[in-house]
Formats: C-alpha cells, structure tokens, sequence
C-alpha cells in the first residue's frame, strides 16, 4: 500500500487495485483531518456528530461522490450482507458486515480498529464488495459468504476477482484465548500457520491468511491479492486500534467509477 493526498485527505491506497481506472478505492488515516482533532467515522467515537458528518463529507468529496452516496454499514462481527443501491435506505444496513454492489457512482465502505477491513472487485462484471472480518467473522466465513453473494447476484468468478486485504491487527501482537482457538481450528481444518501457539492454551492468531485462504478456495489468483502489511497496533499513528484503547475508527471504501 502507499499513502497519497486526494483531494486534500492523505489516504491509502492498494497498489494493484490502484491500476484498475474503474473502481476507485481508499483506506483512510486518522491524521488526514483539515483542523484539529483525528479523522474518526465512527458515530460512536465522537461525541459531536457533526463532527463525524463533516469527515463523511469529505470523504465523499474526495472520492467525488454525493454524500448521500457513500454507505456504511452498522457493523455487529456477523455475516449478514447487503446488496447497495441509490435506493437502499441506511435503515436497511444495521447488523450488517459486508455490502455488495455493481452500481456506478455508489461508494461502499466499511470502519475497523484492529478487525480486517476487505475490498473486491470482479472486473469482469464490475461489482465490488468491502467486508469487516474480525475473528469472529473470519471464523464464520464471511468473506466466503460474501463471495458465494456476488456469485449469484453478478456471476463473479475467482479469475476475475481482485482483493485487498487491509490494515488490521498482525499474527506477531494477536493473542487469542482457548475458545478462539477451537473456533479457528474447525473453520480452518488443516491450516495449522494459522496459529502460534504460546502459554495457558493461547496462540497468536493469523487474520490476513484466514481471509486469504478463503479467496484462494473461491478461485482468486494469489496475484490478485494484496496484503497491506500494516498492523494497527503496530502503525498505530495511522490507523485505529482498539488493543490500543482508541475509540476511533477508519474506513475502507471501494466504488465503481461512472
């Protein structure tokens, strides 16, 4: 990934979706506010919401799209996902970890603090997805899930699926307790990099390979796949870790261009 300014926001972006002129996409940083105070997205991390509905606002500015055109979901490490349209209301997105659409000019976007944020896009049918994948969801399969979604609704195929794999908590700070680990260990039968075991029953769990497996069994090329490397707690003066005790949240967003 590499940093850049649009539009006056330093943002990041993935350097092989980046070559893709139909989509735009971003990751934000937590300094990329224009005043005082860091760029949060979250309603509940910031007391002043329009606090919160001017950093949309530029958001969407600087993804140039109308703000009534960028969507988040509310976000409960499920597996519930939505199909976005002009017409979906922010009503329907509660309870909701991934969106999906093939609508030009409707941005979709998803808000993590040490969970996996992750962006699709189907070339081919130019449909683009943005999941939340904590442990929670990454045992549940939800980028799976997501995958099987756009497989019926757009026809998307792994050989034409490009993924991002954002930044989230690293498998060199993630400890996790023994429930966790029985959990990983069913989902994931057979991938024992997955975790490293440490004392009391514990590991260090690998979120950025658990997502990857599940695009590799889709069908995606391993070339196709882009993980950012950037730990939140580890980069923690980009981006929002919840370890860390920060209530602030970054986003992920992904959009087919008009």
């Amino acid at each position: 990934m590499r940093k850049l300014a649009i539009n006056g926001l330093e943002l990041w972006n993935f350097e092989k979706l980046k070559k893709h002129a139909s989509i735009r996409h971003f990751v934000t940083d937590r300094q990329s506010h224009h005043s005082d105070g860091e760029f949060t997205l979250s309603w509940s991390s910031y007391p002043d919401r329009s606090y919160i509905e001017k950093n949309r606002q530029l958001l969407a500015s600087a993804m140039g799209v109308d703000y009534n055109h960028l969507f988040f979901p509310s976000q409960v490490h499920q597996t519930r996902i939505v199909q976005v349209t002009s017409n979906t209301s922010r009503d329907s997105l509660h309870e909701t970890d991934a969106l999906i659409t093939n609508e030009p000019g409707i941005c979709i976007a998803v808000m993590s603090a040490d969970c996996v944020p992750i962006i699709l896009y189907d070339e081919k049918n130019n449909a683009v997805a943005a999941v939340h994948s904590g442990w929670r969801g990454t045992v549940a399969r939800i980028l799976e899930k997501t995958l099987a979604e756009m497989n019926k609704l757009f026809g998307t195929k792994g050989e034409d699926l490009h993924a991002g794999i954002g930044p989230s908590i690293s498998q060199e700070v993630y400890e996790v307790g023994g429930e966790v680990v029985a959990e990983v260990k069913k989902s994931f039968e057979g991938y024992n990099e997955l975790l490293i075991p440490v004392a009391n029953d514990k590991a260090r769990l690998d979120l950025w390979t658990a997502n990857k497996v599940q695009l590799l069994e889709f069908g995606v090329s391993p070339g196709n796949i882009e993980i950012s490397n950037l730990c939140t707690v580890q980069y923690n003066q980009h981006f929002f870790s919840a370890r860390k005790g920060d209530r602030g949240r970054f986003a992920a967003g992904i959009m087919v261009a008009r």
